[in-house]
């Protein structure tokens, strides 16, 4: 990680709209996310939450509005490539590939961010993945599934670090796990 002081904003969204056809998914937001803050976003289902994320995360762009990530303008294309190297993205949707074994799944992405099986372990084991790095992930549960994407999420010691529904499929040791991690 990047050392940045508390002042310094990571996230900046000015009048940020997304519509998809006639749906608007989101609706002006503005919001301004300092570095080292733990920032929740909370609504119904179809609020826009996952929405939100995807466009910091520079997954998908804004219909609207501007996209500032650690000072750079994150909807220019010469700049989101190295910004997304930045960003470590967990969804609802996985990352990981069925026929490979958590243990494969996660050199993977490591050799993607230049980043060794050392990088991730420590963090593996904390979750309690050890057991399961031979396991195809495809065999997972849903939370151990939720573990191996956190993980991975992790590898490349992003300084910007996004989860939605990061307690989803859980089990209650496992959250307190993560909570302790990040702080």
């Amino acid at each position: 990680m990047s050392d940045y002081t508390n002042d310094a904003t990571a996230v900046e969204l000015t009048e940020v709209t997304k519509k998809y056809g006639y749906l608007q998914a989101l609706k002006s937001v503005s919001l301004r996310i300092k570095c080292g803050e733990f920032v929740a976003f909370s609504g119904h289902n179809g609020a826009g939450k996952t929405t939100l994320l995807k466009i910091i995360a520079t997954h998908i762009s804004p219909s609207s509005g501007s996209l500032r990530i650690f000072g750079e303008d994150a909807l220019k294309s010469e700049t989101r490539r190295e910004l997304r190297r930045r960003i470590g993205l967990v969804t609802h949707l996985s990352f990981l590939y069925d026929e490979l074994s958590v243990r494969e799944n996660l050199l993977f992405y490591a050799r993607l961010f230049g980043a060794s099986e050392e990088d991730f372990l420590g963090t593996a084991e904390f979750l309690g993945l050890q057991r399961w790095y031979n396991t195809p992930v495809k065999q997972l549960s849903h939370g151990l599934r939720k573990r191996a994407e956190i993980v991975r999420a992790l590898i490349h010691d992003p300084d910007l670090i996004l989860l939605d529904e990061p307690f989803s499929g859980l089990d209650t040791k496992t959250c307190d796990l993560l909570v302790s991690y990040f702080r």
